[in-house]
């Protein structure tokens, strides 16, 4: 079977990649489209990726070539299914016959305020898109099965559909087994490049936070080199201050944190993912955040990556995917 993976992304991208990689360990061949560029691959899931441009909102939305030459690369590809990542893309797969499997990582229209705190033009651009992702999130769900990334999303989509099955973000026990203990760590880290950006969005908003702390940033790395660097860290930080979309997001930065051997510490909308796991510390504001980092004890990072190896592994998920593409055929 030939199954064409559709995403308004690039390459490399964690979780596309492990959804490609879990079909393509059963002998499907795996095919690649992006809006962005491909700057390789994580997992070498696919046969052949290439990128279509996008333009920019009201491109995707009124400007019907843009549909046609997208349409027209799936057609080339001749799939036998396709798996839709998020609806930028994937609403452009509603007209045709295609069995598809809708997965949606973001949750795209619950992050308005995202798109609108964005500068004058490129909110202005936004707009387009983020008046059509409610309709265009219920058109996917009600036609196709929905995968996504938590229980909070899922809900929202239980308003359209029970065909919903929810993969959080984590690596496949292969990616990870590899990783050693050091004999010794030290120091906090935070995994990401925002702290390179103009200014922070909404829902990562860390505006003050060296002021509070001293932390490394470690960004831009490939995948085993990055797991490599964190494991030789104490604490792995999510410290952005409270926001409603935190209550169904799921970052996957915490899942690589602890399979690095690092306890982790976040606010407390996070909190409600990672109930019983005791490496876990929550902060209420950045009034308590040094509190709560003083107070982390000292654990042997082999038990917190043996914790993680046993409770957070993407092979634990492969039949839920295998489910949904049972589903859509």
């Amino acid at each position: 079977m030939k199954i064409l993976h559709v995403s308004d992304g690039g390459l490399p991208d964690p979780r596309v990649e492990r959804m490609a990689m879990t079909m393509r360990k059963q002998g499907h061949e795996m095919v690649f489209i992006g809006g962005h560029r491909i700057g390789g691959q994580h997992l070498s899931a696919f046969s052949s990726a290439v990128t279509i441009p996008l333009g920019i909102g009201p491109s995707i939305v009124h400007d019907p070539r843009v549909k046609k030459r997208w349409i027209k690369a799936i057609k080339d590809v001749d799939p036998d299914i396709v798996h839709a990542h998020n609806v930028v893309v994937g609403h452009f797969l509603l007209e045709t016959n295609y069995p598809v499997v809708f997965d949606d990582h973001e949750n795209l229209s619950a992050q308005k305020f995202i798109f609108m705190a964005r500068p004058f033009l490129r909110k202005t651009a936004a707009r387009f898109l983020v008046r059509k992702f409610p309709d265009w999130e219920q058109q996917m769900a009600e036609k196709y099965p929905v995968l996504t990334v938590s229980e909070g999303i899922s809900n929202y989509y239980r308003k359209f559909t029970t065909n919903i099955g929810v993969v959080i973000n984590v690596p496949f026990l292969s990616e990870v087994e590899w990783i050693e203990n050091p004999a010794t760590r030290s120091g906090l880290v935070y995994m990401g490049g925002d702290f390179s950006w103009p200014r922070f969005i909404p829902t990562r908003d860390m505006t003050g936070l060296r002021d509070i702390l001293e932390f490394d940033v470690v960004a831009g790395l490939p995948h085993k080199e990055m797991m490599s660097k964190l494991s030789t860290y104490k604490i792995g930080l999510t410290p952005y201050k409270l926001h409603p979309f935190h209550l169904i997001s799921n970052p996957n930065k915490n899942y690589e944190y602890l399979h690095a051997g690092l306890q982790v510490v976040l606010n407390e909308n996070f909190t409600h993912l990672f109930e019983g796991n005791p490496y876990i510390h929550q902060f209420k504001s950045y009034d308590d955040i040094r509190d709560v980092v003083d107070s982390v004890p000292s654990v042997d990072g082999m038990k917190i990556m043996e914790f993680a190896r046993e409770h957070y592994i993407w092979d634990h998920y492969e039949h839920i995917v295998h489910e949904a593409y049972e589903k859509a055929l």
